[in-house]
């Protein structure tokens, strides 16, 4: 039988600066939604010394973490924010034969849906004439790809927030690329509700002499503000926001530091609590997320970084770079 209880969490913490405060009442006194690194007994961390982070929410409340014991530190790491990459097929070394009938198959899992077995199929078609070279195919395809996503929310005959069909090379060189967008993203993401960032998604192809297919895999990279608006809302809502799935589909929705047009690096630590009566060590972890603007910005992340590794040995924690 396992044994599963509330020792066994991960706390979140959005902080949107570190202003280094020495002290409890400087954290009462400053800005909202600010990080502090303190020793647990609320004066400035030395070393060895148990620590806690500390942060004060828009209501002026100071919240604490756990109390982390640096002897009890199983890892200790940072996480710089890593840019996504956006998914793409390029259809290449196109032969042509006149009178044949070119066909492009897109097929978009969970479209609108939360099934992996539901599929959304577009296609487009273009019939190649006498004359007729790569650059053309590739030009009728765009053209047919646009007007079958033009029939899509928010799209037009040029415009769809979901794909980008460009030509590259010309003539016989001439090759289709489809590449994802995120523009989708900004009106169907619903924290809680909907939260899928990425299109899963094939593109598939029926030509009389099979082309050359090139794909790359889209990745949704590290510290995306989506990512952090869904770790703050699962993570901090065991512990501040309980009743957030009450009356799912249908429940309030809530506010969060984070900022899903943001991003984000991340201060992540590991560690245990051991009870006092009883030999059992309960594994708890913390993530810190703090904005990234640029590499010079990672100064402010840094500095908590410093003061982290005074209670937890030089070295603990990497700094991030800052050019």
């Amino acid at each position: 039988m396992s044994i599963v209880g509330q020792n066994q969490v991960r706390q979140m913490y959005v902080g949107l600066t570190y202003p280094g405060h020495a002290n409890v009442a400087a954290v009462k006194a400053g800005n909202a939604s600010a990080l502090a690194v303190l020793s647990a007994d609320g004066t400035a961390v030395g070393a060895n010394k148990p620590l806690v982070f500390l942060t004060k929410d828009a209501s002026g409340k100071v919240v604490t973490s756990d109390i982390i014991k640096p002897k009890q530190i199983l890892y200790a790491k940072s996480k710089g924010y890593v840019a996504p990459v956006l998914g793409s097929t390029t259809i290449s070394a196109i032969t042509v034969n006149a009178n044949t009938l070119y066909t492009v198959e897109i097929a978009i899992k969970q479209f609108g849906s939360f099934s992996v077995e539901n599929e959304y199929i577009k296609k487009a078609f273009y019939k190649a004439a006498a004359g007729n070279t790569a650059e053309n195919i590739v030009d009728g395809l765009i053209l047919s790809l646009n007007r079958n996503f033009s029939r899509e929310i928010d799209s037009t005959a040029t415009y769809n927030p979901y794909f980008t069909f460009t030509k590259t090379g010309t003539g016989a060189s001439a090759a289709l690329v489809i590449t994802e967008k995120t523009d989708w993203l900004v009106n169907s993401y619903r924290v809680g509700k909907m939260t899928r960032t990425k299109l899963d998604f094939t593109v598939n192809a029926k030509f009389t002499t099979v082309p050359t297919f090139v794909t790359v895999n889209g990745s949704r990279g590290v510290g995306s503000g989506y990512e952090v608006l869904d770790m703050e809302y699962y993570l901090q809502g065991e512990r501040n926001d309980y009743m957030r799935d009450a009356g799912y589909p249908h429940n309030f929705d809530n506010t969060y530091v984070s900022d899903k047009t943001a991003k984000y690096n991340f201060v992540e630590i590991g560690y245990y609590e051991e009870g006092r009566d009883e030999a059992k060590k309960s594994k708890k972890s913390i993530t810190i997320a703090m904005p990234f603007t640029n590499l010079a910005g990672n100064s402010v992340i840094n500095a908590m970084i410093a003061n982290l590794n005074t209670a937890l040995g030089a070295g603990t924690i990497d700094v991030l770079p800052v050019v």
